[in-house]
Order: structure tokens, then C-alpha cells, then sequence
């Protein structure tokens, strides 16, 4: 089998210490409450009051109008280039970034689009990078749309983009007709590294995200948040792309609240661990 995950092999020896990756956290007992305790309702027609809690809880976090949840952050990053573009459309991110690397081709199968790869050390690419690598607009070459990051950069090896630098990208991107998206999977494990806010870490992103998923410790989940005209776009992709819920309380939306609501020093203890 090429695609399908093999089971794990029962006579292999246990596990011990499991380093192989930030998504193998395991829910709390409080998140495991959470979950037990948490209201539920019909998300697909806005009637489930902890998945509307969390969106507007996160859409505060990363300073941003609106929010809407998402099943994986994968999602996060096809819904959110779906709305930006059209077939033929390009969109520039890092070499080793997420959209490219380990979303099986789901923004050329999906929506046509061209992922113009740029080069830089350690998961992050050069404002000056980016400046040399847009073209004038052109019926010879393709509209380019929208710039990502990925903050952290994960096959980067976790490095930070410098603030100094998102606000530059941002700045160029503005200066030149492109939308910026932030793949924010570890968002909040930057935030804790440089003390920088959520909110500060991706103010002048059109969009961004965060997963819950990963150090957070939750099961499954993600948020991305944006002005509501776009939020508003994203929700049409997601009811296309399968992702729209009855209830999401039973593993996401509780424990997604859960990780959120700690303290700035909490979330620095369950990084740490």
C-alpha cells in the first residue's frame, strides 16, 4: 500500500518516550471533562454554542473580525488560498512550507493554483526574497495572488520568523496587490518563545490561523480567523470540501477552548514539556 498508514505492529515493544512529533500529545483530564460538560449544538447552522465561543475567542486572540472552525489546519490552508484565488492564479510561500510539502498537492488538484517556491534557511524566506521574486502584471505569466508563512516553520526545524521581518513581507505584499496568509499551526509556541502577542505576531495578515492540535495537546481542530467577508468565503469552501459539523463538541471545540484559555505561562509549561 503506497498511501494507506500501516497499523502499528502489536509485538513491537511499548513506547515509552514518544519524540517523534508535537501532534502526539494526548487530551488532559480537565480537557476530557471538557469535553463531557460542553453544550452542543448544530455547527453547520450556527446553533452550537461552544463552537461560536471558540471562533470568537480566537478571532480576539489574533485580533481579527471573524473566525470559523476547521477540521485539521490543512483545511485551514486550502480553504484559505480557495477563497484567494482562481484557477491559474500564484501564490508564494517557502520552499519547505506546509501548502507545498505536506498537503499532498491539494492546492494545484483542488483550485488550479501554482505555488511559486522561494528559498531561505531554516523554513523562512528574505523580505528582499520575496521582493525579487514578483513580476509585473503580465498576460504572459500568472496573477500573483496571495504570500504565505508559516510561523513556526516546521520542517524549518521550529525557527521563528523575526516580527521584524512579517512586517516587512506584509509591507511589500500590500505595496504590490497580494494578500498574506499565515499558517500559524505554532503560532502560540512563537508567541511564547519571543513574549510577542498573538495578536501583534499577526497583525497585518489577512488571515491566520492556529491548531490545536499539535503542543496544545487537543485532539483535532483549527480556527482560522479574517475579516467576515472572508470568513464568510471560507465557510462556502468548507461546506464544499466536507468539513461543515453537526456536533463538534465530542473532541474539538471543548478542548480547543480549554487550550486557550490558559495563561500566557501555562502555555509556556506545556511547550516546555
Amino acid at each position: 500500500m503506497l498511501y494507506t498508514p500501516a497499523p502499528r505492529d502489536p509485538k513491537a515493544p511499548p513506547v515509552r518516550i514518544n519524540l517523534l512529533s508535537d501532534t502526539q500529545t494526548r487530551p488532559t483530564p480537565a480537557m476530557r471533562e471538557a469535553i463531557a460538560r460542553a453544550e452542543v449544538g448544530d455547527e453547520q447552522i450556527g446553533d452550537d454554542p461552544t463552537v461560536n465561543l471558540l471562533c470568537e475567542r480566537v478571532a480576539d486572540l489574533l485580533g481579527k473580525e471573524a473566525a470559523v472552525f476547521m477540521p485539521s489546519g490543512t483545511m485551514c490552508n486550502v480553504a484559505a488560498t480557495l477563497s484567494y484565488c482562481r484557477p491559474g492564479d500564484e501564490i508564494l510561500a517557502h520552499v519547505s512550507a506546509h501548502i507545498i510539502a505536506r498537503e499532498g498537492g491539494a492546492h494545484a488538484a483542488l483550485g488550479g493554483f501554482q505555488i511559486t517556491p522561494l528559498a531561505g534557511a531554516d523554513g523562512r524566506f528574505t523580505p528582499d526574497t520575496f521582493r525579487k521574486a514578483l513580476h509585473p502584471r503580465s498576460r504572459y505569466q500568472p496573477p500573483q495572488v496571495v504570500v504565505s508563512v508559516e510561523q513556526t516553520a516546521n520542517i524549518g526545524g521550529g525557527t521563528i520568523w523575526k516580527k521584524a521581518d512579517l512586517d516587512e513581507v506584509v509591507q511589500i505584499a500590500k505595496s504590490n496587490g497580494l494578500a498574506t496568509h499565515m499558517d500559524g499551526a505554532r503560532l502560540l509556541n512563537a508567541c511564547v518563545a519571543t513574549g510577542i502577542s498573538a495578536r501583534d505576531m499577526a497583525e497585518g495578515w489577512d488571515s491566520a490561523w492556529i491548531d490545536f492540535s499539535k503542543g496544545l495537546g487537543a485532539p483535532v481542530g483549527a480556527v482560522i480567523a479574517s475579516s467576515r467577508n472572508f470568513i464568510d468565503e471560507v465557510w462556502r469552501w468548507k461546506q464544499r470540501l466536507g468539513g461543515s459539523m453537526r456536533h463538534t463538541r465530542s473532541t474539538t471545540t471543548s478542548t480547543g477552548l480549554r487550550t486557550i484559555t490558559p495563561t500566557p505561562g501555562r502555555w509556556r509549561g506545556a511547550f516546555r514539556k
